[in-house]
């Protein structure tokens, strides 16, 4: 089966998808948006008698409740060996590839460390000469959005009907993926909750899962987790979420936002995600998480990162603009 379509051309057929649903919902709804029309109904696991409802005779009760608890929880065996080695090894080999892929852009490439991002297709990339390919290479943190549409490898794993089964269980709903991006090493992203950057109604249908591709070294920045945090609150200036959220916040809200979740994660217990090839992190859209500094330079930290969420779940066609990304 062929999945040539470029990620750029699916962007613009999505947006004209959206623009075509928003003008329906217009005309038979008016201007009111669904999660004014909606109750607000939390997952199975959010609810306040959730550990209650836990089967304990069912073979993954100390799953669910683990995830109660703690608002994460790791899984093995789940994704094919095989399929991350080609998949990796389609990644590092795109620098020196005979052939550019179709619609693959690279982001956040730098000339420098340190330097500006910028953002280059693939066939871009390859126009460059060998120097400078290599050292944008080795001076960026570089990641990929939807490898998936043009990689086989990677849309198996996307598409893991083991990891879509356990979301499918913590959210209680048939589970579906809705994102993905593959960094090749330590993000060092600041603190953040997943439910701050996506548009989800009703409130925590969203589940992560941090995908180790190889071995995941102390010094290479591993994914930070602050278990319990799934519990605390949203951020109380997002007054109309799901329009507002870091996607649509201004620069003061950023700072805000910033600081109320940099302050509530000393609350908690960090832990360092120090994971082995093929381990899977799956978390809470609510859970406080974030990329550790990178304390030995050019270390690799491969992962893949894939979001689920249910129908209906993602609002951000109905959001409205100016947004940040």
């Amino acid at each position: 089966m062929s999945i040539s379509i470029s990620y750029g051309l699916r962007v613009r057929l999505n947006g004209v998808r959206a623009r075509l649903e928003r003008d329906v919902r217009r005309v038979v709804f008016g201007e009111r948006p669904t999660w004014k029309r909606r109750p607000n109904t939390l997952p199975w696991l959010d609810q306040p008698d959730a550990l209650r409802q836990i089967d304990r005779t069912r073979e993954d009760a100390d799953l669910l409740e683990k995830w109660v608890g703690d608002g994460y929880v790791v899984v093995r065996d789940c994704v094919d060996p095989g399929d991350i080695d080609a998949m990796i090894a389609t990644l590092d080999g795109l620098w020196d590839a005979s052939e550019a892929i179709r619609g693959l852009e690279i982001l956040g490439l730098r000339d420098a460390t340190g330097a500006p991002e910028r953002n280059l297709s693939h066939g871009d990339v390859l126009r460059l000469d060998p120097d400078t390919r290599r050292r944008l290479r080795d001076a960026s943190d570089w990641r990929i959005h939807g490898f998936h549409y043009v990689d086989e490898a990677a849309r198996r794993i996307y598409f893991n009907r083991k990891l879509r089964r356990i979301a499918s269980r913590l959210l209680g709903r048939r589970a579906r993926p809705i994102a993905a991006i593959n960094f090749m090493s330590g993000s060092e992203q600041a603190l953040h909750q997943d439910m701050a950057v996506f548009h989800i109604y009703p409130h925590n249908y969203l589940v992560g899962a941090w995908i180790a591709c190889e071995d995941i070294a102390a010094d290479s920045g591993p994914l930070v987790i602050y278990p319990g945090s799934h519990r605390a609150p949203l951020f109380s200036g997002f007054t109309d979420y799901p329009q507002t959220n870091l996607r649509t916040a201004d620069t003061d809200g950023w700072r805000r936002y910033q600081e109320y979740v940099d302050g509530l994660s000393t609350h908690f217990e960090r832990k360092e995600f120090h994971a082995r090839k093929g381990e899977v992190l799956l978390w809470h859209g609510m859970l406080i998480h974030g990329g550790a500094p990178i304390t030995r330079r050019g270390v690799s930290r491969k992962s893949m990162v894939l979001h689920y969420s249910v129908r209906g779940a993602d609002r951000g066609r109905e959001v409205v603009g100016p947004f940040n990304w």
